[in-house]
């Protein structure tokens, strides 16, 4: 399986014959590191150009390729025994008709971890109460391989900072309809409207909360957009708009929509941003 491997990059176009002389397509190669056990001690070995098959049910070795890197297998009594340069490098037992190597099982190699790596997995508890169910031997089967720690654990840092809290209410409020208008744009969405449209563009009253929303073919054509509202909104208040306020997008901050600001005595403010 893809999560197996160490390094790896996929492949195209290549594939691997199997017993039926059918072919089924490679996803990738890479390194796999294996915890092999060997006359009760674990030990690791590096096989190297691992092809990642993912219909493949097995994961397999092939015998003709560890012989090509001047591996020697031999096979007695349901016993199998890989050598290299005369030292054993791995052992398996046969079992439904093929030889499964011996290695260690996954939760014994993930029982064993750094400090660090334990505070991580336990959601970042404090230091010291990661220390005391260690020592204390709180957690069956929990061992720790190095009591090293990071000085500065950056998500602890980032989980323990607060914002500086919004004010509820600052500076003066509007009292009157389009003393203040907010305004953004979205898109382009991947697939367009029944009209055709890939943007849209919202102008929201501060005062009223009213929003309108305008759709668009895509983000030029907000300038002519935003004279039509412009248009109907000052004819049915009866009253001009003071300030629209937006974001620095390029549309916004544009020559002509300069120009129309300046024509109609309107004050433009953009936000900062990541800001509401």
């Amino acid at each position: 399986m893809r999560g197996c491997f160490d390094d790896y990059h996929t492949t195209t176009g290549r594939s691997v014959t199997m017993g039926d002389k059918g072919s089924v397509a490679t996803a990738g190669v890479g390194t796999v590191v294996l915890d092999v056990i060997v006359h009760g001690k674990t030990r690791k070995i590096k096989l190297e150009k691992v092809l990642h098959v993912p219909t493949m049910g097995f994961n397999l070795i092939s015998v003709g390729m560890m012989a090509e890197r001047g591996a020697k297998v031999s096979c007695k009594e349901g016993n199998t025994i890989i050598k290299l340069k005369e030292k054993i490098a791995a052992s398996g037992t046969r079992k439904n008709g093929l030889f499964h190597l011996d290695i260690a099982l996954l939760s014994d190699i993930a029982a064993v971890a750094s400090l660090q790596l334990w505070h991580e997995r336990l959601w970042h508890v404090n230091v010291a109460g990661d220390m005391q169910m260690i020592n204390n031997k709180y957690i069956d089967g929990l061992k720790c391989s190095a009591m090293a720690f990071k000085d500065v654990c950056e998500p602890c840092v980032y989980g323990k900072v607060a914002m500086t809290p919004m004010p509820s209410a600052g500076g003066c409020r509007v009292t009157k309809r389009l003393q203040l208008v907010h305004s953004d744009l979205g898109g382009p969405m991947s697939e367009p409207s029944r009209g055709g449209a890939l943007c849209f563009g919202t102008f929201t009253d501060d005062f009223s909360c009213w929003t309108d929303v305008v759709f668009l073919q895509n983000k030029s054509h907000l300038l002519s957009e935003y004279k039509k509202w412009l248009t109907k909104a000052q004819m049915h208040t009866g009253t001009k708009i003071k300030i629209l306020r937006s974001d620095n997008g390029g549309e916004y901050v544009s020559n002509a929509f300069k120009a129309l600001h300046d024509e109609n005595g309107t004050t433009h403010q953009t936000t900062v941003p990541d800001t509401p």
